[in-house]
């Protein structure tokens, strides 16, 4: 009698769990398994508590690594998601920095001429 891989069943039972299946049937090379999966237990209702996932400060982040070239945004600007606020020049070529965040501009991290790092924050924001 032909054998199923184990690694076939487990994945079979991995996948069905993950996607909340009820049951488990695999026929291969005239082998079978089928298994019937217990439901998941409810997760225990967390204490009740009032937690702020507002932050208290946002920062625009570099997506390039370079140099500085100019900032088009000073302290008290509105920025907005999406809006072209950097230039950061990389091998040669002038790369747009566009905000990733929307607020109120509180202070800039760099200057023109500054290097910047991927992930590097270039200035701090006030959330909206």
């Amino acid at each position: 009698m032909p054998d199923l891989d184990s690694y076939l069943v487990r994945h079979a039972l991995t996948v069905a769990r993950e996607n909340g299946y009820a049951e488990v049937e695999i026929s291969a090379d005239g082998a079978s398994f089928s298994a019937v999966l217990e439901p998941r237990k409810a997760a225990a209702k967390a204490a009740t508590a009032v937690v702020s996932t507002e932050p208290d400060v946002l920062y625009l982040k570099s997506s390039l690594v370079g140099y500085l070239q100019s900032i088009s945004i000073a302290p008290g600007d509105d920025v907005k998601k999406g809006v072209r606020v950097a230039i950061v020049s990389a091998l040669g070529l002038a790369n747009d920095i566009e905000s990733q965040v929307t607020g109120t501009v509180l202070e800039l991290l760099v200057k023109p001429g500054d290097p910047v790092e991927f992930g590097q924050p270039i200035a701090a924001v006030a959330p909206a």
